[in-house]
């Protein structure tokens, strides 16, 4: 290998041989710059992906908001219920006594009989109406719970995804600044050698 570089060095002149090395680096250097710009618009893009990202993300609170927004009005609803079933109840006990008033001056016993229909029905009312408005509560809790899952499912996804093409692009660019050494390294070397600070033989 060396009689060649000697032969190489006897037709060309030095300067050719360093003309021929800057030429060779110049063309290494130019294509490391490309691809190095090829994966800054990729690594560009990504960004502009995490940020779409981050977007719905944002978007996913802000539903989530609502949501509790919701839970909150169902609630006061609920506190509202109780309210209007206590002042049922209190103008029930009101009748009530009222009634016994009647009956104790001398109504008939049939109005006894009215009086227990009547609060047995109102019982029955009191507790469908709680039953109802444990049933909206639960129902629109569960639905508010299984769409949280399946937005955190995505988002979960959609990140898993992103960190894999991430790790990807970051490999690929570890790789092409290992191999531009490489051939940099190899540039100065020749050089090196042309200028006999060191003597390679191969």
């Amino acid at each position: 290998m060396d009689g060649f570089m000697e032969k190489v060095a006897q037709n060309l002149g030095t300067e050719d041989i360093i003309r021929a090395n800057s030429e060779a680096e110049a063309r290494e250097f130019e294509n490391v710059k490309s691809k190095m710009n090829e994966y800054e618009n990729k690594v560009s893009d990504y960004e502009t992906k995490v940020a779409d990202y981050q977007s719905k993300v944002a978007d996913y609170e802000n539903k989530v908001t609502g949501y509790e927004d919701i839970l909150s009005e169902i609630r006061r609803l609920n506190l509202k219920s109780v309210e209007t079933n206590e002042m049922t109840n209190q103008l029930v006990s009101t009748s009530v006594e009222r009634l016994e008033e009647y009956r104790n001056g001398g109504v008939g016993k049939d109005l006894s009989e009215d009086i227990d229909s009547i609060k047995e029905t109102l019982k029955d009312q009191e507790e469908y109406i709680h039953k109802e408005n444990v049933r909206v509560y639960r129902n629109v809790q569960a639905s508010i719970v299984d769409e949280l899952k399946l937005q955190t499912e995505a988002l979960g996804m959609q990140n898993k995804a992103l960190e894999k093409k991430l790790k990807g692009i970051k490999g690929l660019a570890i790789t092409v600044l290992v191999f531009s050494l490489i051939g940099m390294s190899g540039v100065i070397a020749v050089l090196l050698k042309l200028f006999g600070v060191i003597n390679l033989t191969f």
